[in-house]
């Protein structure tokens, strides 16, 4: 399937897409690519009602993640396997239920730290001081350099 967005560094949107309209444009394709079911289809595949099928094809603000999960399901996608949808869906909650955070060191954001050294927001918390040891064995090496100029200025 081909990607319908491109993401910014920052997880939003590329061009100023709406995050809720890709999310929504993408579902309709999703449904096209399941053989265009009914809204009462899916509800019995989901166990929602058709109404509430039809407003979540129709949103206003992004369903609920459960909800969306279990339409996915019903038109073949496994969204365990494929977490753009996620993506997706945090992407256009997180535009109309904006959740003001501190900034402040350390956690910022379930899952999202950011670091004390450098303040750069990480993923992988374990990587990134792997990378900060990495740099420090680099400056220590240049140190050791200039000692060694400064002690040898012929050399």
């Amino acid at each position: 399937m081909t990607a319908l967005i491109v993401p910014t560094t920052d997880g939003e949107p590329a061009n100023g897409q709406d995050p809720l309209a890709v999310l929504l444009s993408r579902l309709a394709t999703a449904r096209r690519e399941a053989r265009r079911p009914t809204h009462r289809e899916i509800a019995r595949a989901t166990g929602l009602s058709a109404s509430t099928i039809c407003r979540i094809f129709k949103a206003k603000r992004p369903p609920s993640w459960n909800n969306l999960q279990r339409v996915l399901h019903a038109l073949g996608i496994d969204t365990d396997a494929d977490t753009t949808w996620l993506e997706l869906w945090i992407n256009a909650d997180s535009r109309a239920n904006p959740m003001p955070l501190p900034i402040r060191k350390g956690l910022l954001a379930p899952g999202r730290e950011s670091c004390p050294v450098c303040g750069t927001w990480i993923a992988d918390y374990k990587a990134h001081l792997a990378h900060h040891d990495h740099l420090e064995a680099i400056w220590v090496t240049l140190d050791q350099l200039r000692e060694t100029v400064l002690r040898n200025p012929d050399t």
